[in-house]
């Protein structure tokens, strides 16, 4: 092969080599080749220490060990999606009334059937209503009965709109007992037991006491119907739907709202300190009253002091006869068990919150209607006032916003008898 214009100037030639030059292309491949090859010996031999390695070879088994086949690692995912399914379905199989009432013990879903099938194309808001007040006196069982029958009913069809207007009806006649009774609904369900009363009537009390501010003295006669495990169970069925509303509702509730929810909180808390305060002490005043040969008094309860001692702070006008009234009916004529309960009492006064007390002013009349009250059942007590006498130093239950006088506390054991008042 010729080229002409080559190096030599014009119209000289040069001959090219075609053969010599494809071998010499084919030796630089080989050598490439070659190359490649012993690269990956060397890897393979790298491959080899590892196994003879004892680290390496350990390294090696932990990760054949944890080796999972791409078939091994779908099938756990296609359990969980196959029992996902088969739950899907059992819960698909279930009628919607039932899914609807499944946790409600006051109704059934065979009595929202019958409401769904009572109802026709001419019936109006009007109508619809008044059937669901025949049925239901709870108007949150008569809101969920609605969201019941306005998803079943078609949507192309009049009664779907009837029914809508009704909830809306519904809705602006009591708001309150609605979203408030939606918030509490189960929870009802899961304190009725509890409280001994059915789930409704704890809504209507939730309601009761929701719906404006009271005082201590209101919220106890609410409760004065319960046992003291009762009323436990009520109280915490309480604080718990209103910690409920107040989460749902959000920055968004209405200041008036807002302070009713804090108000009633704080009386549930200051009925609880009473509660609490006769709770902690009656163990040492039944020690006491046996120490000093006292027969053990049935009536003498953590519930039937607490019920005493309110009695006496609500008094309008407390009286040492009245006191020694209530005295008489707790626990007898004994003049020894009066003026321990009385001591209790005093106590009592600085134990329990300041909130279930009208003002300072009544807290320093029920002091001195009980001291007045020691000084006349032991008018005729030669060892009265005993080392002990109100208050009694084993009842330490002072609060930090109430310390002990300096009067109270002893400066030697021997001197742990107050002046005579």
């Amino acid at each position: 092969m010729t080229a002409s214009g080559g190096a030599g100037g014009l119209g000289s030639t040069q001959t090219v080599d075609v053969a010599r030059a494809q071998a010499a292309a084919a030796t630089q491949d080989a050598q490439e080749v070659i190359g490649s090859q012993e690269a990956s010996e060397a890897s393979m031999l790298k491959g080899c220490e590892d196994l003879i390695n004892p680290a390496a070879a350990t390294r090696i088994k932990k990760k054949e060990e944890k080796f999972e086949s791409l078939e091994a690692r779908r099938k756990p995912t296609a359990d969980k999606a196959e029992k996902k399914s088969e739950s899907t379905e059992e819960k698909g199989d279930t009628p919607l009334e039932d899914r609807f009432t499944e946790d409600l013990s006051e109704v059934s879903g065979e009595d929202f059937r019958g409401l769904k099938n009572s109802f026709d194309d001419d019936s109006s808001p009007g109508e619809i209503l008044d059937a669901l007040t025949s049925k239901f006196s709870d108007p949150t069982i008569k809101d969920l009965a609605l969201d019941y029958l306005i998803q079943t009913a078609p949507s192309d069809r009049k009664l779907k709109s009837a029914l809508i207007q009704a909830k809306h009806q519904l809705m602006s006649q009591n708001p309150q007992a609605i979203v408030g009774g939606r918030n509490v609904l189960l929870a009802s369900e899961t304190f009725a037991s509890r409280a001994n009363t059915s789930p409704s009537s704890l809504r209507s009390l939730y309601l009761q006491v929701t719906s404006s501010p009271s005082n201590c003295d209101n919220l106890r006669q609410m409760l004065a119907s319960y046992s003291p495990s009762e009323k436990t169970a009520v109280m915490e069925f309480l604080v718990n739907g209103m910690v409920a509303d107040l989460k749902s509702e959000g920055p968004s509730i209405p200041p008036a709202k807002l302070q009713v929810y804090m108000t009633e909180l704080s009386n549930l808390q200051a009925l609880h300190s009473v509660d609490s305060f006769f709770d902690r002490n009656i163990g040492n005043l039944e020690n006491s009253l046996k120490h000093e040969g006292h027969a053990p008094i049935p009536s003498l309860t953590t519930g039937n002091l607490t019920k005493t001692f309110l009695q006496l702070v609500e008094d309008k006008f407390p009286s040492s006869s009245k006191a020694q009234k209530a005295l008489s009916e707790l626990v007898g004529p004994d003049t020894g068990p009066q003026t321990e309960v009385l001591n209790l009492f005093f106590r009592a006064l600085n134990g329990c919150s300041p909130r279930i007390f009208s003002g300072a002013e009544k807290k320093q009349q029920l002091a001195s209607v009980i001291t007045n009250t020691l000084d006349a059942i032991n008018a005729d007590n030669e060892d009265y006032p005993k080392p002990g006498d109100f208050p009694r130093s084993s009842f330490s239950s002072t609060p930090p916003h109430a310390p002990v006088p300096q009067s109270e506390i002893p400066t030697s054991p021997t001197s742990t008898q107050p002046p005579p008042p």
